[in-house]
């Protein structure tokens, strides 16, 4: 994750409708009115939040979906969280749920159905208070294919985002690959933050970093 300095002369990057989605999402998330001050002074100064770094969350819990699996939510020391969706199934050739380690950034994978002994439209994703970027693919035993449907928001600025497939089947040269590659920014001052995350398999081990 890179991330570019901003000018002490911009005092202000977001716009009104910019701060107001940002706080709309903080709201849902129940942040409480001075933390959400302090995130958005941030954002102002062309920061990036703690959540779009790489910095280690200060606490993290587990909820309980209705619609079932469950949801990872990260805090960190400024105060803003990221959150993970996950409701994976493991690799055909055992059937039950499992073999899915979260590192790093945190992507999920979600919403997998087993069909002809694939595991079909995994979504590998991330989102926080300004912006979500993910893919979709199918994956089994050794392999991955039709890395497809990139797509990446931001709330505050411009994002772009690239996934491809990077090794179809896994060998001696590594696990099957596929990533996406991303950039993001803040008002008008460019891209501040850049960073990459997928999913790597390996026999019936499926493992998504970041």
């Amino acid at each position: 994750m890179g991330v570019a300095p901003a000018s002490a002369s911009e005092a202000k990057l977001l716009t009104a409708s910019q701060e107001a989605t940002v706080r709309a999402t903080m709201n849902g998330a129940n942040v409480s009115a001075d933390v959400q001050d302090r995130l958005i002074a941030k954002l102002n100064a062309g920061q990036p939040l703690d959540s779009q770094t790489d910095a280690t969350p200060v606490s993290t819990r587990s909820e309980s979906l209705r619609e079932g699996g469950t949801r990872s939510v990260e805090v960190f020391a400024d105060g803003s969280q990221r959150w993970v969706e996950s409701d994976a199934v493991a690799p055909a050739s055992t059937g039950r749920p499992g073999g899915v380690t979260t590192l790093g950034l945190n992507p999920s994978k979600t919403g997998c159905k087993s069909s002809g002994g694939w595991n079909t439209n995994c979504k590998i994703g991330i989102s926080d208070f300004v912006s979500n970027a993910g893919f979709y693919l199918d994956y089994t035993t050794n392999k991955i294919r039709d890395v497809r449907g990139a797509y990446c928001n931001n709330s505050v600025g411009d994002a772009s985002c690239s996934a491809k497939l990077r090794r179809a089947t896994a060998s001696s040269a590594g696990p099957a690959w596929a990533e996406l590659t991303f950039k993001a920014g803040i008002g008008p001052i460019g891209n501040v933050a850049s960073g990459a995350f997928g999913l790597r398999v390996s026999g019936s081990s499926a493992s998504v970093y970041g």
